[in-house]
């Protein structure tokens, strides 16, 4: 395993026996082989599956064993299919494929067994650091650690760790550190601010329901809907919400009745990858508005709506 490690990376690596397992839920004792993993004098926990193990269990484990530990902890997969590998490099959850692929986004590593240049991450936030920046700009955060930050977003301290981790290894110049703490502030005008975030946002749509009749229940706006709110611009005939993955089963929009793109729908529901709760959170916020509506923004009337807006409730 060690010279495996070694061999992609191309800097020494130490692994020894984890040492505390007795702190160790049984069921991760049965499934995990741990280890104490150094690289080049950073230190994080090593987690080997046992047997085949389905997504959704690594997320909560892994999200589990962080906590447990207080430290990074990196998957060490044998075998890995294309889906759970891409969904876990969007998510952030480290992992080493043997003999293919290693991806620790906390130290900036994405990195492959026939092309061992170092990059950065991804070229795009994740979906939490997308919201933590924009929450930082709308608020204008100054000397923001971790633990502050997770408060704020109700969201834990090693998520948040991750976020910090990611805004470094791409090198965004908001995070400065004060001895061994990293602090997040925005400097300047919110307008430059946002000029230097945009190239690494990602489209927060992850998907669109069509749907035959409106909804009954509340939701927050988004699409024409929300702008028609922030401007005077004139909604569709119908109206554009937003929902999280999270609230999709709760609310039986996947089994209510679909219809095709070429006829009007009684409402869309747009999925999003998150939702910021903006003076009440009645619609999505502004510059996440921008982004679902780039396409859109070529259409005169809307671009001169979405800039009004941003004159009025951002800048």
């Amino acid at each position: 395993m060690e010279q495996k490690i070694e061999k992609i990376l191309h800097q020494p690596i130490a692994i020894a026996p984890y040492t505390d397992t007795e702190k160790l839920p049984l069921i991760f004792r049965g499934r995990y082989q741990f280890y104490d993993m150094d690289i080049n004098g950073y230190h994080c926990v090593l987690m080997e599956p046992q047997d085949e193990i389905g997504l959704s269990e690594i997320r909560k484990q892994h999200r589990k064993m962080e906590q447990i530990a207080g430290r990074h902890c990196v998957l060490y997969m044998k075998n890995m299919k294309s889906y759970p590998r891409e969904k876990m490099i969007e998510e952030g959850i480290p992992f080493i494929w043997e003999d293919h692929q290693i991806y620790m986004p906390f130290l900036g590593m994405l990195l492959k067994q026939n092309d061992t240049r170092q990059i950065n991450t991804c070229g795009r936030f994740s979906f939490l650091t997308q919201k933590l920046l924009l929450t930082a700009l709308y608020e204008q955060w100054r000397d923001m650690t971790v633990t502050m930050a997770a408060k704020v977003l109700q969201v834990s301290k090693m998520s948040v760790t991750r976020c910090f981790d990611e805004i470094e290894a791409l090198e965004v110049p908001f995070l400065r550190k004060k001895g061994r703490t990293r602090l997040l502030t925005m400097n300047g005008e919110k307008k430059a601010q946002w000029k230097t975030l945009q190239p690494f946002m990602r489209q927060p749509l992850i998907q669109s329901f069509r749907l035959e009749e409106d909804i009954s229940f509340e939701l927050p706006y988004s699409g024409m809907t929300a702008l028609g709110e922030y401007s005077m611009i004139a909604d569709n005939s119908y109206k554009t919400y937003a929902i999280l993955k999270s609230q999709l089963a709760d609310s039986g929009i996947r089994e209510k009745q679909k219809i095709p793109m070429e006829e009007f729908p009684g409402c869309v529901v747009q999925e999003l990858g998150y939702v910021i709760n903006y003076r009440g959170g009645g619609s999505v916020d502004p510059l996440t508005l921008c982004l679902l509506m780039d396409e859109e923004r070529e259409d005169p009337r809307v671009g001169k709506a979405i800039d009004e807006m941003l004159e009025e409730y951002v800048w």
